[in-house]
C-alpha cells in the first residue's frame, strides 16, 4: 500500500512549535522577515502571499518589497544592501525564480549569509558541500529530509537519485545527503540513460521543472518518491513526477500541491526564527 505523505499535516506540526516559542518573545523581539518579489510571475506571487500567511500566522513580522520586472538590478542590490545593516530585519529572501534579464548569483550573494532565510547563499552552500553545519539548512533540503525522517527512514542503507541540479533544490539535498545514505548520485534531464541509472535508487528525489517527467520507467518498486517540482499543466498545478502513473508502484510519494511546498514554507519560517535568535544572542 502506497504511502501518500500528507506535506500539510508535517508543516502543521512544525509551524504550532513555532508559534509556541514566538508567542513567548516580548512583542518588540519578534522575527522579521523581508521578501524581494520582482515581476508578476503568478506561481511566486502565490508562494509569497503563503508564506505572508503563515509567517503572520506563527507570530513573525512580514516585510514585502514588490518591485515590476522592469525595475534595475542596481536598485534591488541597494534594498538588500539596506536590509543587511538594518538589525530589525531577522532574515531575507528573494522570491525565485527572478526575470531572465536579473543575475540570480549575484543577487542571492549580495544577502549577508547571517541573514539567508533559504539557506542558499554561496557560503552557506560551501559548508553543506563541505560537511559542515551552517545556521540554516537550505528551506528545501531540510524539508526533503524532514519527510524522510517521518517515515523513518534508514538512509545509511538507502541509495539516493537526485534529478535536478538547481541551486535551491537539487543540489542542497544531495550535499545535505552525500553523507548520511550509503550512495547518491545526482542527475539531470540531459543525463544519458537517465531512467537506467534512477531506478536503482531506493529513493528518488525530483526537481526538474518538467511536468510528469518521470514516469514508471525512472523508478524501481517500492521506491520514496519526493517530487519538489511544481508547474501548471492545463490550469492545474502538478510536479514532476506522474503522480498517477507512479502511486501504486511507491511505497511513499509526495503529491502536488500539498507534499514538499507546505514543509519547505515552514522550514523557511523556522530558518527565519533561528537567524533571529542568532542575532539576539549576540553572535552577530
Amino acid at each position: 500500500m502506497t504511502k501518500i505523505i500528507d506535506g500539510k499535516k508535517i508543516a502543521g506540526t512544525i509551524l504550532a512549535g513555532l508559534k509556541k516559542q514566538i508567542s513567548k518573545l516580548p512583542k518588540n523581539q519578534k522575527p522579521v522577515l523581508a521578501v524581494i518579489l520582482i515581476g508578476n510571475n503568478p506561481a511566486s506571487r502565490l508562494y509569497v502571499s503563503l508564506k505572508e500567511k503563515r509567517a503572520k500566522d506563527v507570530g513573525i513580522n512580514f516585510q514585502k518589497y514588490l518591485f515590476p520586472a522592469s525595475a534595475s538590478q542596481t536598485k534591488i542590490l541597494d534594498l538588500i544592501k539596506k536590509l543587511n545593516q538594518d538589525p530589525s530585519v531577522s532574515a531575507i529572501l528573494v522570491q525565485l525564480p527572478l526575470p531572465k534579464k536579473f543575475n540570480t548569483d549575484k543577487i542571492i550573494s549580495t544577502i549577508d549569509p547571517r541573514k539567508d532565510a533559504d539557506g542558499i547563499h554561496p557560503e552557506n552552500l560551501s559548508l553543506l558541500s563541505a560537511g559542515q553545519k551552517p545556521v540554516v539548512l537550505p528551506a528545501t533540503a531540510c524539508a526533503a529530509a524532514t519527510i524522510l525522517n517521518s517515515l523513518k527512514t534508514n538512509l545509511k542503507n538507502k541509495s539516493v537519485a537526485v534529478i535536478g541540479k538547481s541551486q535551491i533544490a537539487g543540489l542542497p539535498i544531495y550535499y545535505y545527503l552525500k553523507n548520511k545514505c550509503r550512495q547518491i548520485a545526482i542527475y539531470d534531464r540531459a543525463t544519458k540513460n537517465l531512467a537506467a541509472k534512477t531506478n536503482q535508487a531506493d529513493i528518488v528525489i525530483v526537481a526538474i521543472g518538467q511536468p510528469k517527467f518521470i514516469t514508471q520507467k525512472y523508478l524501481k518498486p517500492g521506491a520514496i518518491v519526493i517530487d519538489i517540482g511544481i508547474n501548471k499543466l492545463n490550469n492545474k498545478t502538478v510536479g514532476d513526477v506522474d503522480f498517477h502513473q507512479v502511486k501504486g508502484l511507491c511505497s511513499a510519494i509526495t503529491p502536488v500541491p500539498g507534499g514538499v511546498g507546505p514543509i519547505t514554507i515552514a522550514i523557511l519560517l523556522q530558518n527565519t526564527l533561528k537567524l533571529h535568535q542568532q542575532f539576539n544572542n549576540g553572535t552577530i
